[in-house]
């Protein structure tokens, strides 16, 4: 009987290392930019100015409006909710903004509909003060988006959507965000889904590169979808792979002497 269970416990003891050395998540693989070679701080990389952002169908627009005249103005704005908690919480505040709809136009007060997709708020800015300009003293518009937020998901540690009080926002700044990457992230394949001019477009980022410094999708757009894929790797140790010949030999040898002293 322990004759014949002795084969099988060699066999265990032999499949050990490899189990083990097989689940290690090299350091390589946790490391974002250098794509296995030192970051280059002292060569400065070009960066290109982020694209300006334009107004698409289903966007929703806070759009305020200011004169010398406040009892002048006030027609032209909606009223904004008064409760703090409303206006804290973006989903809600966003019944208080412009839906623009199906046909790129908003419904705006005296105004009455007003064609802005395809324009960048700094246009529909000037768009809408030339408007005004026949009623209104110096006026001053200001408009911003109200449902401006990125949705990121995968090898994560705070998967969520995250909302976007500005328009300039970076891929790293929204993974800093979520917590940052776990061990198990795939860098070199990072999905990124975009909506843009009525078509869905995908694209892969290699976050491993530091080429990703002057890619397309550095700067993300309004309504991103992230999805970082997991390593083609079993869950287990976080090690460096510096270190595995070491570990091998050390195994292996504790193997040997097992069999030597049974």
């Amino acid at each position: 009987m322990n004759t014949t269970s002795r084969p099988s416990f060699k066999f265990l003891v032999l499949l050990l290392p490899i189990l083990l050395l097989t689940n290690c998540v090299s350091h390589e693989s946790l490391v974002s930019y250098t794509n296995g070679e030192a970051l280059l701080v002292n060569a400065p990389m070009p960066i290109g100015n982020p694209r300006n952002i334009v107004i698409q169908s289903n966007d929703v627009l806070e759009i305020k409006v200011h004169s010398q005249d406040v009892l002048t103005a006030a027609p032209f704005n909606l009223v904004t909710p008064g409760n703090v908690g409303v206006m804290n919480n973006p989903d809600l505040y966003q019944l208080n903004g412009y839906l623009v709809d199906e046909d790129g136009y908003i419904d705006f007060p005296i105004l009455g509909k007003i064609s802005l997709r395809g324009r960048t708020v700094k246009e529909s800015k000037a768009y809408l003060l030339g408007r005004l300009e026949e009623y209104l003293k110096e006026p001053v518009v200001n408009i911003r988006f109200l449902n401006f937020r990125v949705t990121i998901s995968g090898e994560i540690n705070r998967p969520g959507s995250f909302p976007v009080y500005n328009e300039r926002v970076t891929l790293p700044e929204i993974i800093s965000l979520a917590g940052d990457f776990t061990p198990y992230a795939n860098r070199s394949a990072v999905l990124v889904v975009r909506d843009e001019n009525g078509k869905r477009t995908f694209a892969t980022v290699d976050m491993s590169s530091s080429s990703f410094f002057v890619s397309d999708y550095y700067y993300l757009r309004e309504n991103d979808l992230v999805y970082v894929e997991p390593l083609d790797t079993e869950r287990g140790t976080v090690g460096n792979s510096s270190a595995l010949p070491f570990l091998s030999a050390l195994m292996s040898l504790t193997v040997l002497l097992i069999f030597v002293f049974r």
